[in-house]
């Protein structure tokens, strides 16, 4: 009887050749969505689906889902796709891991990609157990358009060879507006214990503090509140907490205020030296604590003023520099060549400005370069007639910058370093709900281009 039941868990894994089911792929859950490891050529059944990795291309993957393929990116502020009942995104892949030198913060990674995979008529965190962690009592609102999103490519072009390049530990919530004073409160996430606080000189000021939770959910679930304002902690090591449950307010880095928030996998208690380490990719999920819901409703406008680059405490650390999504409204649009899915920004004092270039990222495990000689910037919009210009130029380097709205040429500026000019305003006519603006730049690559700020309104 034994040998007759070897026999057949051996035709029953047979009979699905390159099958590998969940529980052989290393994952793990979180809320309603399992985290799976994949090679390419791996499978995993879901849901009586069978999903599978197909190919890579730097950020992109291409994944089967029954009947149908995709292509996703790996979702660092991407939201999920539904395919065949299957709600889907990538949390990582290998070629985004291998752009930064600190792989400890991808230490989850292991084989090609990781996968999110749920249930699309569940919510991936049951809004019964789970809460948005900062209190909407004092009327918060989010953006979501931070450059501070879980695994962004941090590279601030101080000066022509001076770089500081990173990728971003978790998620970077702008509250500035709150820095240092009892508003906006921060919350338990779900029921938890405290496991440490560290509130001792970790910045100069000494009003920085840390805070670890434990889920009481599972055990291996941490979550990581960072840049909270020592003098307003309301909890202590030990104590339990019920969701939503204060914790403190925020203080920040040397000139931002915010919340840094970081959700870990762990059969150790993490500290606070090797605090990124494990992170989870949980964008998705906290898009869905706060907008109620994961699709990406498209957002539009009539009228608008967008700047570039500026430093994260002047413009809620909005860059813009990230490439289009719908959510959003506007962006670059970009494709697989950029693996770090954004374009190049400088800071200069309180101004900025994108920074573009045919090889973008140049000394970094995140160069690339553009096959086209130039980078298109794109707005939804009601279709219409507006009035567009644009201010041109690099703050710290030479420049040579062509820029259409609409196709219409509204200027060619070759500037010298630090010089920036508005080009003249045109009239143009957009009828498929997205204004775009093209900035073309030096094929040659000896001189970058410049956008600091774009500004439009509908005439009619």
């Amino acid at each position: 009887m034994l040998w007759f039941c070897k026999l057949f868990v051996l035709v029953g894994f047979i009979g699905f050749p390159g099958v590998l089911f969940a529980q052989q792929n290393a994952g793990f859950n979180w809320g309603n969505t399992s985290y799976l490891n994949m090679n390419v050529g791996d499978s995993i059944e879901y849901n009586s689906l069978i999903i599978k990795v197909l190919e890579l291309d730097n950020h992109f993957n291409k994944i089967s889902i029954g009947n149908d393929t995709v292509w996703i990116k790996v979702s660092r502020r991407t939201l999920p796709i539904n395919v065949n009942g299957v709600r889907l995104f990538v949390a990582d892949n290998k070629n985004v891991q291998n752009i930064h030198d600190d792989n400890n913060l991808h230490s989850l990674l292991f084989k090609d990609v990781m996968v999110g995979v749920s249930e699309p008529n569940k919510r991936m965190l049951e809004s019964d157990q789970y809460v948005f962690p900062i209190s909407f009592n004092d009327g918060f609102l989010w953006s979501a358009e931070e450059d501070s999103y879980v695994f962004s490519f941090q590279n601030n072009s101080i000066g022509e060879d001076e770089k500081c390049c990173k990728s971003y530990e978790g998620i970077g919530i702008d509250l500035q507006e709150a820095r240092g004073i009892e508003r906006h409160w921060i919350v338990a996430i779900e029921n938890s214990t405290v496991v440490w606080i560290e509130d001792k000189k970790l910045d100069e000021s000494g009003k920085d503090a840390c805070v670890l939770l434990q889920s009481d959910s599972d055990s291996s679930i941490y979550y990581l509140y960072n840049h909270l304002y020592n003098k307003s902690i309301e909890v202590k090591e030990g104590q339990k907490l019920i969701k939503g449950e204060l914790l403190g307010t925020v203080w920040g880095d040397d000139k931002w205020g915010h919340l840094q928030l970081v959700v870990l996998k762990s059969d150790s208690i993490p500290d606070y030296t090797n605090r990124y380490a494990n992170s989870i990719n949980f964008f998705p999920q906290f898009y869905e604590l706060y907008f109620q819901h994961t699709y990406s409703a498209n957002k539009s406008f009539t009228r608008g003023k967008i700047d570039f680059g500026q430093p994260s405490y002047i413009n809620r650390n909005q860059k813009n520099t990230c490439a289009f999504e719908e959510y959003s409204g506007k962006g670059w649009v970009l494709g697989n060549w950029n693996i770090a899915d954004k374009v190049d920004h400088v800071e200069k004092g309180e101004d900025g400005n994108a920074r573009l270039q045919k090889t973008l990222f140049a000394n970094s495990g995140a160069k690339s370069t553009n096959p086209e000689d130039y980078y298109d910037y794109q707005v939804n919009v009601k279709n219409g007639v507006y009035r567009v210009r644009a201010k041109v130029g690099d703050l710290i380097l030479p420049s040579w910058q062509k820029i259409d709205f609409e196709g219409v040429n509204a200027a060619t500026y070759s500037l010298a370093a630090g010089e920036q000019k508005w080009t003249t305003e045109k009239v143009v006519k957009v009828s498929d709900s997205k204004l775009s603006i093209r900035i073309y730049i030096d094929s040659k690559n000896n001189k970058v281009a410049g956008l600091s700020e774009i500004v439009f309104q509908r005439a009619y």
